[in-house]
């Protein structure tokens, strides 16, 4: 896997920047299984496939069904297990409210970051313990 060479993704990607992550199967299923680890856990599940070949729109379409009928107190649940502070919120959203597009791509990209920084650091020790 070539991760050295992706960046680590921004909240601030457009989703075209974001289409060489979703490529990589096993950066493509880590996040799903993170997705649906802090989406269970904030009390919010969500209906996500290890076998399916997500895109970024087709990823934010499935959150967007996930937060039908969901309490404002819930997806600040989401928010708060996956770890977007409120600066990143209010800057991920040019307009006041929650736009339900919005918010998932918001998340995606976090939990993108968090999966590949992982992967980056994990790649990190396996080269420096075999050294």
């Amino acid at each position: 896997m070539s991760l050295p060479t992706l960046r680590i993704p921004q909240l601030q990607d457009q989703s075209s920047l974001l289409e060489p992550y979703f490529g990589q199967k096993d950066l493509l299923r880590d996040l799903i299984l993170q997705l649906k680890k802090d989406f269970a856990s904030a009390g919010v599940p969500v209906k996500l496939l290890l076998t399916r070949k997500y895109t970024f729109d087709e990823l934010c379409e499935t959150l967007q069904l996930s937060f039908r009928d969901k309490t404002a107190q819930q997806l600040f649940n989401v928010l708060y297990r996956i770890d977007v502070s409120e600066k990143q919120l209010y800057e991920g959203m040019p307009t006041p409210g929650i736009d339900d597009r919005l918010f998932a791509e918001i998340i995606i990209k976090r939990e993108l970051q968090k999966v590949v920084l992982r992967k980056l650091y994990s790649s990190n020790n396996q080269i420096n313990t075999e050294s």
